[in-house]
């Protein structure tokens, strides 16, 4: 699998949606807190895949 420059700009998302994450927790603003975390997740998720797909070699 060729490793496109889409591939690291959703690993630096993830990254920035973690850190939103956080400091939603600080600010006590629940909707936030709720969106960054289904964000987070979706995310993860796809970064799963990325990697999994990269080291198939499919």
């Amino acid at each position: 699998m060729k490793v496109v420059l889409f591939d690291f700009l959703m690993f630096i998302f993830t990254v920035f949606i973690a850190w939103g994450c956080i400091n939603s927790v600080k600010a006590k603003n629940k909707f936030a807190i709720g969106f960054g975390i289904i964000s987070l997740l979706v995310f993860l998720f796809a970064d799963g895949l990325i990697i999994y797909y990269a080291t198939k070699g499919a």
